[in-house]
């Protein structure tokens, strides 16, 4: 493909660097296959097997994660995961590993249209983009497995190369096209980082047509401008009231992760204990009642932030199952927000903080934890480099610089304010890392450091 011809990268580097995703497909796949619980990877490919089943009419069956995330189209929706999964299947006949291969394909296409829209600002650092794109540890394991964040990545990197960091001249009907289906497909896979990516691609188009100088002067201006827009919005429409849908989400991602079986009706949200399950009692329908006596947890479905236990259930309603999660090894404390302009913004700096540290060395549980204490380290490291041997040149690049850290950052910041475990941190800030890490390494003066390293040696 002619799209793979990339400047200083040959093609036995781009083979060898793919080659590279797979193995670690197959490491996902059998760490995950034999020595934890069933994961996403696996509700997304069985799902995908359930569905095409009932495409040739072989099945009835309920498919297979088809209402995870608590049945919500705006949340880390699983269904178009599995359906990109279900047209895999008229190739791979259910062979598991056929999809890995793609999905490994998938991001690596992604990572390659970052690379060549990187080259076009920094030529003369091929081998730092090489290794903040390619090689980044938890980048290479989660997006070379059956995930979300695989399918994100290439949506960035599409969304990226074809706008130019927000940069690009002109556009017409060829580009805005392939642009406008490329967002539409990340908004509901992963809306954090769409929210995250396009206000600041709008500001470095906006900037570009004005033609000024004073650069951070008019991002300011206009980033600000957008912060007041979401709160005026907010303030006035409930349906788009941003500081709601937050603490609503944060509300559900602190359920699940106390796991548990999930349940809803037309009015109510409710979770039963993951280990009594003999408090449902089904229905001929596939629907349940909850036995009389029974303990459990409910939400009204338009005010979610409020929880109600009940001890003895009087309960009569009838309910459709949408999941079972088994509870969180890995989940820590977070402050719940209120969903105001203070609660937010005051939950910001403790959110980023945590998705950068965690885990600690402390809580430290497996062996993947380990790694992604190590990773935090590093990256720790180079943010120290960079304050003491900062590259001046690199703000010639301004405009791709501050859109990446932004973009990084706010990731951080969402998920940090919505997500109580560890191990879910560490897989969904994998679509902010190839954008720190690079920046990171662009930015440090290689000479500064070397003459720095030689005196202290001599």
């Amino acid at each position: 493909m002619k799209f793979f011809d990339c400047p200083a990268l040959s093609k036995p580097k781009l083979v060898g660097l793919f080659l590279l995703k797979i193995v670690f497909g197959l490491i996902v796949y059998y760490i995950y296959m034999y020595h934890y619980a069933p994961t996403d990877s696996y509700l997304y490919f069985e799902g995908s097997k359930n569905v095409f089943d009932r495409f040739l009419g072989n099945s009835s069956e309920e498919v297979l994660g088809w209402n995870a995330s608590f049945d919500d189209v705006f949340y880390n929706n699983s269904r178009i995961i599995i359906y990109i999964n279900f047209f895999i299947q008229f190739i791979s006949l259910n062979n598991v590993f056929v999809h890995i291969l793609f999905f490994c394909f998938f991001s690596f296409i992604g990572l390659t249209a970052l690379y060549k829209t990187f080259y076009k600002y920094f030529p003369d650092k091929k081998n730092i983009l090489i290794l903040g794109l390619y090689l980044v540890p938890s980048v290479l394991f989660w997006t070379s497995g059956i995930y979300k964040e695989t399918i994100a990545l290439c949506c960035i990197g599409f969304i990226i190369y074809i706008s130019d960091f927000g940069l690009i001249k002109s556009l017409s009907i060829k580009t805005m096209l392939p642009l406008i289906l490329l967002l539409v497909l990340l908004f509901f896979i992963k809306i954090y980082v769409f929210l995250a990516l396009v206000p600041l691609l709008m500001i470095n188009w906006l900037i570009s047509k004005m033609n000024g100088r004073k650069y951070l002067l008019y991002f300011l201006l206009i980033f600000i401008s957008f912060l007041v827009i979401v709160h005026l919005i907010s303030k006035t429409n409930n349906r788009f009231n941003v500081y709601q849908l937050i603490a609503d989400k944060q509300a559900k991602a602190i359920s699940e992760a106390k796991g548990g079986i999930f349940l809803v009706n037309e009015s109510n949200f409710v979770c039963v204990d993951y280990n009594d399950s003999i408090s449902l009692v089904s229905k001929p329908d596939s629907c349940y009642f909850i036995k009389p006596g029974s303990r459990f947890m409910s939400w009204e479905l338009d005010n979610m932030k409020d929880t109600t236990f009940v001890n003895n259930s009087k309960d009569s309603s009838v309910y459709k199952i949408l999941y079972r999660i088994k509870p969180a090894n890995s989940e820590i404390s977070i402050k719940k927000i209120e969903p105001n302009f203070i609660g937010i913004y005051s939950s910001i700096p403790f959110a980023v903080a945590n998705v950068f540290f965690q885990p600690t060395l402390f809580s430290i549980k497996n062996v993947l934890q380990l790694f992604s204490w190590i990773e935090n380290m590093w990256l720790l490291l180079l943010i120290v480099i960079v304050i003491l041997f900062f590259d001046k040149k690199i703000i010639l690049q301004k405009e791709v610089i501050l859109l990446c850290v932004l973009f990084a950052l706010i990731q951080f910041a969402l998920i940090g304010l919505t997500t109580p475990v560890v191990g879910a941190m560490v897989r969904y800030k994998v679509t902010a890392l190839p954008f720190l890490f690079t920046i990171c390494m662009l930015c440090i003066d290689g000479d500064k450091l070397l003459k720095k390293l030689k005196r202290t040696k001599d």
